[in-house]
């Protein structure tokens, strides 16, 4: 027997379609149709028969709501965590594999005209780092170092090195509409090591300095989640719900209780 579930109404420029959610019992699945649309004549409702759900058949709905919603932030985690595509200034990351760099011949910093401190004219026991070269008076922004040989000096920074972010920057043209975004593609990260060293890192190889949230934390914030009867979104719906009769159902039976 089909129960309904949820329905909603695609409401676009021209006309309106409506769907439905059913769930199943002999197969145990939900499945979307389309229940009406004004583009089209005959479009009178088509629930197949369908009747209002009971509390057990709401209950089995949640558990599959549950897992589409584990499957879906577990996956969004990952990729946060893994695989990020943006960072702000103060997050942690690690560098997912070595990356080689040239080294530059250090300048005197403009900001402390290369003394490394600010002086406080008013104080002469008042001297601080300066913030640009952190004290060091100078600044690694000249040409590229070379050795006896004349081969540009290289560092190569090992994997597994930690940084803090400084800023993130994306090189490229981008368009309001454009197909070209800003992402882990075309992002680089300034950051500072745990050895005070600034580096630029492209953004590729990079993830965030933490694990992600466990199986288990994700799994019980699916079941809460669960709990809103959202059904709608494991099908796509992008609209308000037009009725939600599982959701309906189950209020019904919590105050009974």
């Amino acid at each position: 027997m089909d129960y309904k579930i949820v329905e909603w109404e695609d409401n676009g420029y021209h006309d309106s379609y409506f769907y439905g959610v059913l769930f199943d019992d002999a197969t145990g699945k939900m499945e979307s149709v389309m229940i009406g649309a004004t583009a089209f004549a005959g479009s009178s409702q088509t629930w197949r028969d369908a009747v209002l759900p009971t509390p057990e058949i709401v209950e089995r709905c949640r558990l599959l709501l549950a897992d589409h919603i584990f499957a879906v932030i577990r996956e969004a985690e990952h990729i946060d965590v893994l695989t990020p595509s943006d960072a702000q200034p103060g997050d942690a990351l690690v560098l997912l594999e070595a990356h080689t760099r040239q080294i530059k011949a250090p300048v005197p910093c403009e900001r402390c005209c290369g003394k490394g401190h600010w002086q406080n004219p008013r104080d002469a026991t008042d001297r601080r780092p300066c913030f640009a070269c952190k004290g060091k008076g100078t600044v690694p922004k000249g040409d590229p170092l070379k050795d006896a040989s004349g081969r540009i000096v290289r560092q190569t920074i090992p994997a597994g090195t930690r940084l803090t972010v400084i800023a993130v920057t994306a090189f490229g043209r981008f368009f309001r509409k454009g197909y070209n975004k800003p992402g882990r593609e075309n992002r680089s990260v300034t950051g500072r090591t745990d050895a005070g060293e600034v580096i630029n890192i492209p953004m590729k190889k990079l993830r965030l300095a933490k694990e992600p949230m466990s199986d288990a934390d994700l799994r019980e914030r699916a079941v809460e989640l669960s709990h809103h009867h959202a059904y709608g979104s494991m099908f796509g719906c992008r609209a308000w719900l037009s009725a939600n009769y599982a959701a309906a159902v189950a209020k019904a039976a919590k105050a009974a209780a």
